[in-house]
């Protein structure tokens, strides 16, 4: 099994080639940029439950879903190399292949995740869960505040538009899908 960070940093190279192809005038589906994002939202929340992994404190749920998201990567990286091959030849794909080899190895530096942000004030018990991401300028902070009423989490904002979300973990993972179907459309997934 790949690392989370490894995977975060396989999807930080995928997300470089999707940039790349766009620049190529490559046509790139909506949904290939929503299993981007969600794959990111997804990674972050699995990164937030990092030291229960370390332990083997991992829920079923979030083995599936760690499992759900290394293939969800590879999905991606065969789609998009196929799209680079065709664009720009095969050479051109292969450093892109050492790239996200690299990455998920953990051997680039370029590509090695931030650590994570602390979340302030969450009481670290061991059926709380938590994730924090960035709220995008376009989605209005009240409808995220009723999204939170209706999967009973708690959310806060600071002023950079961090979101931080928080509750028992069922409610954490249903927000979290929720968020995602808000920011990015429709989970593929499933």
């Amino acid at each position: 099994m790949v690392s989370l960070d490894g995977l975060l940093a396989g999807w930080a190279v995928l997300n470089d080639l999707l940039g790349a192809l766009k620049e190529k005038d490559v046509f790139i589906p909506d949904l290939t940029y929503a299993d981007l994002r969600n794959s990111k939202m997804s990674l972050e929340y699995l990164r937030s439950f990092e030291s229960e992994i370390k332990s083997g404190l991992q829920s079923e749920d979030d083995n599936r879903l760690q499992t759900e998201m290394e293939i969800q990567i590879q999905r991606l990286r065969d789609t998009l190399m196929v799209w680079a091959e065709e664009k720009a030849g095969a050479e051109y794909r292969k450093s892109w292949d050492v790239r996200f080899d690299s990455a998920i190895r953990g051997e680039s530096e370029k590509y090695k995740p931030e650590p994570q942000v602390h979340i302030s004030d969450i009481p670290r018990d061991k059926d709380v869960g938590f994730f924090r991401i960035k709220l995008p300028e376009d989605i209005p902070v009240e409808i995220v505040s009723e999204m939170a009423e209706d999967c009973m989490v708690n959310i806060s904002l600071d002023g950079e538009r961090h979101l931080q979300v928080s509750g028992k973990r069922e409610c954490v993972r249903d927000a979290m899908k929720r968020l995602g179907q808000l920011f990015y459309g429709d989970s593929k997934l499933e």
